[in-house]
């Protein structure tokens, strides 16, 4: 089966033509609104439970600036060869490799994940509005993952528009948030001498709860900078964005459960009944639609993506059939048994990125002697098993260690594992490159 360019294609398995490129700061709202979301802002309420303002307002910057870091290389790839990441993996990876790593991000984001927060996002507009027929549970289930599978189903363009709209009202609503929480508290001063409630949590720990909400959206940048103009504008525009966008939801999300003070449901808080307590209403609810909004559609675009590089099928078909599962996942109430199953997938996602950056800039141009090329007629290796054996062994490696953030352990470990696996192979003049694949004029 064969397709035909579409918009709604929105060039899955070919580079962005230069004339489709956008500016910086279209790519850094975007990337921005990937990061403003209902879990973030309640990994701010988190963090208060177990240290002051000050300390988590650190944690959250230097967390998201770890995340801004590794965005960057990613990002940069992605806008230097106008490809999705799942793209980028066919050259470290190889084609059939590239082919799991998309099975890998439409289980975990365009499935399982999506699902999760749509189930989730029910469950709060419920908390939020008691006895309103649009807040049943399952309705607004339905209601948010039509417009949520919507904008993914757009692609891009969707994306985009979404964030011009929802970045600004959510940062001044949230900025209002902020500043219902020192009125309710009666000054700056309060806000910073407040004591958490919960159990202590160290500034490493905090660092580590910031970055392991949002890694795996660091990790797949370039699904949005391939849409960016040069390759640095790019890279920075896409960082710049998610680093400004995570750290004002963690402030605003760690203001309002200080200054609210409403019980935890279990060790999760109770972000809605804060925005309640401090008197935000109705505008409560506009922050988080479009805070899970702009989230959500991207897990689903993010799957769809990978798993366009599987299935030879168009891409809005992908988009319905994952959102669509997803959804009825969250319907019939069974999306918190696949969490633990999520999870495990999740550690060998970050690994994923230590080998992409490794590859791109030292294996393939240092030790190989080679250069990326995509589109009709390039000529991928089948399997990479150095890379595929990195990403695996750093995975399973950081999972058992006990100390560090596991995600950025295992970014640094496949990175430092894939350099020297090629490094020796080569000299013993082992091929790790594995059979050889041509790219079809319709991306296969």
């Amino acid at each position: 089966m064969t397709t035909k360019p579409t918009n709604l294609e929105d060039y899955s398995i070919s580079p962005v033509p230069a004339d489709k490129r956008k500016n910086t700061f279209n790519v850094s709202i975007t990337s921005c609104a990937w990061i403003i979301s209902l879990s973030t802002i309640f990994t701010g309420g988190a963090l208060v439970a177990g240290m002051n303002f000050q300390t988590a307002v650190l944690a959250g910057i230097f967390g998201m600036l770890i995340l801004a870091v590794i965005g960057f290389f990613q990002g940069f790839m992605g806008a230097k060869y106008g490809v999705s990441t799942t793209m980028l993996t066919r050259q470290a990876f190889g084609r059939y490799g590239a082919n799991l790593f998309g099975i890998l991000l439409a289980l975990t984001m365009g499935v399982g994940w999506f699902g999760w927060q749509i189930a989730f996002f029910g469950m709060t507009i419920s908390e939020m509005f008691p006895g309103q027929w649009f807040a049943e549970p399952k309705i607004a289930m339905i209601w948010g993952g039509i417009l949520m599978i919507l904008t993914a189903l757009i692609g891009y363009r969707g994306l985009a528009a979404l964030s011009m709209i929802a970045v600004p009202l959510v940062a001044i609503l949230s900025i209002w948030g902020l500043i219902a929480a020192i009125d309710h508290l009666g000054s700056w001063d309060t806000l910073f001498t407040a004591e958490p409630t919960g159990d202590p949590i160290s500034l490493f720990a905090g660092i580590t709860i910031v970055v392991g909400n949002a890694a795996a959206g660091a990790i797949v940048f370039a699904d949005v900078t391939r849409y960016g103009k040069t390759a640095k504008k790019g890279g920075f525009g896409a960082a710049i964005g998610y680093f400004l966008g995570g750290s004002f939801c963690i402030i605003a999300g760690a203001s309002m459960a200080l200054a609210a003070q409403v019980p935890s449901v279990g060790s999760t808080p109770n972000i809605p009944a804060a925005m309640s307590q401090i008197g935000l209403g109705f505008f409560a609810f506009l922050i988080l639609v479009f805070a899970q909004w702009t989230t959500n559609d991207n897990n689903l675009y993010t799957g769809s993506l990978g798993l366009r590089n599987v299935v030879n099928a168009p891409k809005s078909v992908i988009v319905m059939v994952l959102g669509v599962l997803g959804l009825v996942i969250a319907l019939i109430g069974i999306e918190d048994f696949f969490v633990p199953f999520l999870n495990a997938l999740g550690t060998y996602v970050p690994p994923i990125a230590g080998v992409m950056i490794a590859d791109h800039w030292l294996v393939k141009p240092k030790i190989l002697q080679k250069s990326y090329q995509f589109g009709s007629g390039t000529t991928y290796a089948k399997w990479n098993i150095a890379a595929i054996l990195s990403a695996v062994l750093a995975g399973w490696i950081s999972s058992q260690i006990a100390w560090g953030i596991t995600a950025i352990n295992a970014v640094i470990l496949s990175f430092a594992l894939y350099i020297v696996l090629a490094f020796v192979l080569t000299k013993l003049n082992i091929s790790f490159e594995w059979g050889r694949k041509s790219e079809e004029a319709d991306g296969f």
